[in-house]
Parts: C-alpha cells; sequence; structure tokens
C-alpha cells in the first residue's frame, strides 16, 4: 500500500479520502454505566445507561441491519455511509468501543486498528472477522484489537464482548475514584481508608492530636497502630519536634531500664559513658511505646510513676529530670485478660487509657482492600510511567481474603505480586496460593494443634536450632527477647540454657 493513504488521514492529513474509505465499520459509542452491565434475562436485552452507536457501512442492507441488531440491545443508532464520516464522529464524539467489519484478513484492517489505537487510546476495537478467518483473532490482538466476533452479528456474542468492554471501563473508572479518594485521605500521613471504621480513627486522630495526655492504641498486629501513632504526631501542634519509636518487645531484658530511663557512665558494667534514655530523647515530641504489655512488670511500675511524676531518673542519678514528651502506647493484646493473670498493670492501664483508640482489622473494613492495594501499586509499583492495575479476577480474590496478617500482608503480598508479575496488572497467578485456595489453608489449620501448643512448639524447635540461644531464636521467630523470656516462663519451660546476650 503506498505512503500517505488512510493511515495518514486518520493521523490528521485530510487532503484525500483514505483507502480503505469503503471497508464495512460499525463505531460505537457506549455511554457506560459505573455499575456495570447487567442482563435482564429477558428478550435478550442489556439493561444500560442509553448510548449512541455509530454504523459505518458503504452497504444500506448492511447498515440498517446493524443498525437493527444494535436498537434491539438497547442503543440509540446513527449511520454513516463513509469512513471520512467516521473520522468526523470519532474526532468529535466520546466514542469509546470501534466495531470494524472486516473481510478475510486484511493488511488495511490491522492498520486501522493500530491507526485508532494510536490517535485514541481510550477506545476499544472489535474486528468482525468471517468464520473462515481462523487466525484473525490472534493478529487483531497483536495489532491491540481488544478481540474478535463472529459475522454476521451473533446477539449473545455482541452481549458477551459489550460486557466484557463494559465492566473492563468499570474497572478503570473504579481505579480512578480509588485514586482520587487516596489522595483525598492522605491528610493523616500514611493512613489509608474510607471505610466507616477508618473514618472513625481520623475523627479521634483529629480530636487528640492537640492534647497531651496519653494515647492508648489497640489492633491487631499489622493493623498499623505505629502508622496512627505517627499521624496523631504529625496533627499535633508538635510535630516538629521529635517522635520516637520504642519496640518494647524487642528489648534485650537486662538493657530495657537504660534504653528507656537512660544512665549515667558507670553506673553498671559495661556503661562506658552517659547515655540519654529514649524517653528523654523525645523532648517536646512524642514516644510511642509500641507493644507496651511486653513491658517487665518492675518497668511498668516505674513508667507509670514517670507518668504521674513527669519525672525521669538515668540509672546511677539521684537527680531527676523532666520528661515533657506525649505518651502513645499500643498493644495487640488483650489488656483485660493480661491484666487477669497479672501480666499488665491495671494501674498503669488507665493512666495509659485515657483515650483509646481501636484499629479494626482488614477483614471488618474490606472496602479499604482496594485503596489500599492502589497505594501499596503507588509506592511498590516501579519507575514511573509504569502504570499497574488489578484485574478484576485479581481484585476479587483480594476483597474476599481475611488477611489475618492485616495491612502488613496485604502489602507484601502486593509487593510480591508487583515482583513476579510481568504485565500491566495484577493478575491471579501472580497472587500467593494462600488466596488461591483459601478453602484448603482453613481446613488444614482445623487439623492442628491449639495455638497455645504452636506456641511453644515453636518456640523449643528455635531455640533447638539455634544451640539454645534466646536471643537468635527471638530474631528467627520474629519476637521479642522478653516475649521468648515471658513465654518460657508461662508454658513452665526454661529451655536450653545458653544465650549470647544477659539473662
Amino acid at each position: 500500500m503506498p505512503s500517505g493513504g488512510w493511515f495518514d488521514e486518520l493521523l490528521g492529513n485530510r487532503s484525500r479520502p483514505p483507502a480503505w474509505a469503503g471497508c464495512h465499520a460499525l463505531v460505537v459509542n457506549i455511554r457506560l454505566t459505573h455499575s456495570g452491565v447487567r442482563d435482564s434475562g429477558s428478550e435478550g436485552c442489556l439493561r444500560r445507561m442509553a448510548g449512541k452507536v455509530l454504523v459505518v457501512e458503504s452497504e444500506r442492507a448492511a447498515r440498517e441491519t446493524c443498525a437493527e441488531v444494535l436498537n434491539g440491545l438497547g442503543y440509540n443508532t446513527e449511520v454513516a455511509e463513509s469512513a471520512p464520516r467516521a473520522l468526523d464522529v470519532l474526532s468529535t464524539d466520546q466514542v469509546e468501543v470501534v466495531l470494524i467489519n472486516s473481510g478475510l484478513a486484511s493488511a488495511d484492517d490491522f492498520k486501522l486498528v493500530r491507526a485508532i489505537k494510536q490517535k485514541f487510546p481510550a477506545l476499544e476495537v472489535v474486528l468482525m472477522k468471517a468464520p473462515e478467518a481462523t487466525d484473525q483473532t490472534a493478529q487483531a490482538l497483536r495489532v491491540g484489537a481488544y478481540g474478535c466476533v463472529s459475522r454476521p452479528l451473533r446477539v449473545n456474542e455482541i452481549k458477551h464482548i459489550f460486557r466484557q468492554i463494559e465492566e473492563r471501563q468499570r474497572l478503570a473508572d473504579d481505579n480512578r475514584l480509588l485514586r482520587e479518594q487516596l489522595k483525598s485521605s492522605r491528610g493523616f500521613g500514611s493512613l489509608v481508608g474510607a471505610s466507616e471504621k477508618m473514618e472513625h480513627v481520623y475523627r479521634l486522630i483529629a480530636k487528640v492530636a492537640a492534647k497531651r495526655h496519653p494515647v492508648l492504641i489497640l489492633g491487631e498486629s499489622g493493623t498499623g497502630k505505629e502508622i496512627v501513632a505517627r499521624a496523631i504526631h504529625a496533627q499535633s501542634p508538635w510535630h516538629d519536634q521529635p517522635f520516637v519509636p520504642v519496640d518494647c518487645g524487642a528489648l534485650t531484658p537486662s538493657l530495657i531500664e537504660s534504653e528507656l530511663f537512660g544512665h549515667l557512665r558507670g553506673a553498671f558494667t559495661g556503661a562506658t559513658e552517659s547515655r540519654q534514655g529514649l524517653l528523654a530523647t523525645a523532648g517536646n515530641g512524642s514516644v510511642f511505646l509500641d507493644e507496651i504489655a511486653e513491658l517487665p512488670l518492675e518497668l511498668q511500675s516505674r513508667l507509670l510513676r514517670a507518668l504521674q511524676e513527669r519525672e525521669i531518673r538515668p540509672i546511677g542519678s539521684n537527680a531527676r529530670m523532666r520528661f515533657d514528651a506525649r505518651v502513645i502506647a499500643a498493644t495487640n493484646q488483650d489488656v483485660a485478660a493480661a491484666i487477669k493473670r497479672g501480666a499488665f498493670r491495671k494501674d498503669l492501664y488507665f493512666r495509659l487509657n485515657v483515650v483509646s483508640i481501636k484499629v479494626a482489622p482488614l477483614r471488618e473494613r474490606r472496602s479499604d482492600i482496594a485503596l489500599l492495594v492502589h497505594h501499596f501499586i503507588d509506592r511498590h509499583g516501579g519507575p514511573a510511567g509504569r502504570t499497574r492495575g488489578v484485574s478484576y479476577e485479581a481484585m476479587t480474590r483480594l476483597m474476599t481474603y481475611d488477611w489475618p496478617g492485616n495491612v502488613r500482608e496485604l502489602e507484601n503480598c502486593v509487593q510480591r505480586a508487583l515482583a513476579l508479575g510481568a504485565g500491566s496488572q495484577i493478575e491471579v497467578k501472580d497472587l500467593p496460593s494462600s488466596l488461591l485456595n483459601p478453602q484448603a489453608s482453613t481446613a488444614g489449620r482445623a487439623e492442628l494443634s491449639t495455638l497455645r501448643e504452636l506456641e511453644r512448639r515453636a518456640i523449643l524447635e528455635a531455640l533447638e536450632a539455634t544451640g539454645g540461644d534466646r536471643l537468635r531464636a527471638a530474631k528467627l521467630l520474629g519476637i521479642g527477647k522478653t516475649t521468648i523470656y515471658r513465654k518460657l516462663k508461662e508454658y513452665g519451660v526454661e529451655g536450653p540454657s545458653h544465650s549470647s546476650g544477659p539473662a
């Protein structure tokens, strides 16, 4: 085909009629509903917002036939007898789907597909193929077409492919809305969510941020308790002061007091220089005591005194120093149960629980999952311009999974899918096996021992694997050394006595 033909005209050169002006084409302008297409179940009609269909056909009989079929599907129909007229419509109307009535596999048809996708990338293109053109579908997909339907038109086939296209457009619209919601929710730092439960969290953050009294954040592991604490600090008048996170479960038992309150040089063996404690480091800012229930009872007593008197005394010092930081604490434990078994001081609980914020598990706010998924895609999706979406099937799996690891598990899942996936969107095959067969996982768990026994067994096996080194065993299990000591005592099992750290 000579250069400067229909391809140039479609891209802007209107100096002469295109070579494909006589080809049979059907251009469909579908005004899609946000909720997608639903089959009414009667007369084969689709229930959707009324839309405009432009039939481009050189033969009058074919035009009338196409118009009749599409009218029967509920679309208002307009006809045009030439390709130049179709170009006018494409340039001025918001056309979303192009249905090209092709003959046998034609190079001109495929050039037309390329040209349309180049100038109007948002359009979906479908080729009508003759029954004998068996290899045309693969060729059409390679040049950018959405798919093919058989000629002559069959109502069910047209309905099916339009339904797929409308679902695809609905997901694209949803993605845009999700990203807009995501932008509007970022006034609370990295907190993401628009559910009623998250809105309640936002309201509490806004109310307590300007106050200096303690806040207790409750929630399962992985729900984002530290992010809530950071949001409180960021919204406070002292946001330019330090935010000091302290993982109470990860502190070495013999050094917890020094870490929190500081020490003077020579206060104990190995104290070669004075050191400021984490509570003092926070200054006028905020100190976040994560997993506060992991603190030993004697340290709970010292912390209570510091909160009551607003003073702290470093180890080895007789002088007290002012403690001005706001305390935000968090735990994933049942505090009432911990108090009942004597593992947590009731008076410290009352001192911390001036205001409590409960962060709901992800399974109780499933409407936030899509927002979070797109947030993590934006965060981990790679270089700019590499837009990544999620297929309908994959998002369905993500929305229906229970997420025992909550937001942290979801983020890991999205990171994994982005790392393994090769396409422009996350597909079901990119998801971990736990999401692909959740019923089997549940059935398998039902046959296991109690959680207490599993926990006990895991700790003992970790100690055995590390030769009794409790610090290494704790790291292997992903828990703090204080936790492993407490668990061994709770289960009445000391385990091997060797340890690389202080006992």
